[in-house]
């Protein structure tokens, strides 16, 4: 039930999903530093505080998700760690410094993925975490193929049609980025005839009239 909150929060295009504020996960994780999933919930929270900007919080992502990877691999602690260095790059105002940054996140959310291949989740968060950043870092493509991978998977399991929305909509985004018209209309053309009134659709067609 967890993770497909999360999944569904994700595909929302939201990444705030702890249960409880940061404050109350600091005092928790003060309280029981073993506690392996609490660490991943409060690296969570400060991974989605510093997607809002908070970059203080990008680097406590790093170092708590970091610690976890130490004492267990967890696919789900090592994509949230390599889109917590792509929010590093992001804010990083050295060249340099943003070139490993991203590399290290691309490392990770790879790693992730590779490692934990059926996991949707980790997928999604890659999905995401690429579809922001530039396209000449040669990742707009991974984002697009985990995307179709996604709304293939929710179809086959048969979640709702809410929860492939943005994920639709998503596709066609990146589609007309890649310059691939026809496949982000073929992408519209299903949110037209599933869900003709929902604003995925319209800021789907939105897109392609640009």
């Amino acid at each position: 039930m967890r993770r497909t909150l999360i999944l569904i929060v994700l595909l929302a295009g939201v990444f705030v999903c702890a249960s409880y504020s940061i404050s109350e996960l600091e005092r928790f994780h003060k309280e029981d530093p073993q506690n392996i999933d609490l660490a991943i919930e409060l690296g969570i929270a400060y991974h989605d505080a510093g997607l809002e900007g908070d970059k203080d919080s990008v680097t406590k992502a790093i170092r708590i998700l970091e610690d976890v990877l130490k004492r267990r691999d967890l696919g789900l602690a090592r994509a949230y760690l390599g889109s917590s260095f792509l929010l590093r790059a992001r804010d990083d105002w050295n060249p340099f410094g943003k070139l490993l940054n991203l590399n290290q996140g691309i490392d990770h959310l790879d790693r992730a993925v590779e490692g934990n291949p059926d996991d949707i989740l980790i997928r999604v968060i890659r999905a995401n975490a690429y579809a922001n950043i530039p396209a000449f870092f040669g990742k707009l493509d991974v984002a697009i193929s985990d995307f179709e991978i996604i709304v293939r998977v929710l179809a086959e399991e048969g979640l709702s049609i809410e929860i492939q929305l943005n994920a639709r909509l998503k596709l066609v985004q990146l589609y007309m980025r890649n310059g691939m018209n026809d496949k982000a209309a073929t992408h519209y053309e299903w949110l037209k005839e599933n869900a003709p009134d929902s604003q995925a659709t319209i800021m789907a067609g939105e897109e392609l009239e640009r």
